[in-house]
């Protein structure tokens, strides 16, 4: 059985409608993109620690270097994977992030305060700020330890990857 031929109206029609209906889905995949993979954290990036006084304290994304960064991400780990031992670790439960944790090294510089919990994750304060206990004496791009800590320092904390020891003394509060 054949079909009569189509109008050039039906063919001009059948393209537009064709176009149309795959621009939309372009759209779509690209909105999807964007929505699913703009929450997911990259090593390299910091974050500012939310909600630090509880046992499963949150994130946001912060500018390196920044009042608001608490800590670097050295590295996103999936599943059961765990962090290296010494390192800060944060983890999110989502669909989209289902078992993500975050290893992180501090983002501080000298004279940064920090608040040191006994049970918790620190986090950099203002150093006038009640709880602000440590204040950062020395940031070496290294492994050196308390070698490359200047006098005073109480406490160095050595990351491998990325290198980096963090030396800090008692807040002058």
């Amino acid at each position: 059985m054949s079909h009569p031929p189509r109008s050039r109206a039906g063919k001009v029609v059948g393209s537009v409608v064709y176009v149309g209906v795959l621009a939309i889905g372009i759209a779509i995949a690209i909105g999807a993109y964007f929505t699913f993979s703009a929450d997911r954290p990259e090593a390299g990036e910091c974050v500012d620690i939310t909600d630090a006084h509880t046992a499963d304290p949150g994130w946001r994304q912060a500018d390196c270097g920044s009042a608001e960064s608490d800590f670097l991400i050295a590295e996103v780990t999936a599943g059961s994977a765990e962090c290296r031992p010494g390192y800060a670790t944060v983890s999110r439960e989502t669909r989209r992030t289902s078992g993500m944790r975050l290893c992180l090294v501090p983002d501080v510089a000298v004279g940064d305060c920090l608040r040191v919990p006994v049970a918790g994750i620190e986090t950099k304060v203002s150093c006038g700020e009640p709880g602000a206990n440590e204040r950062v004496t020395g940031v070496a791009s290294n492994t050196a330890g308390a070698a490359a800590c200047p006098p005073g320092t109480g406490r160095s904390t050595v990351y491998p990857d990325p290198a980096r020891t963090v030396c800090t003394g008692p807040s002058a509060q």
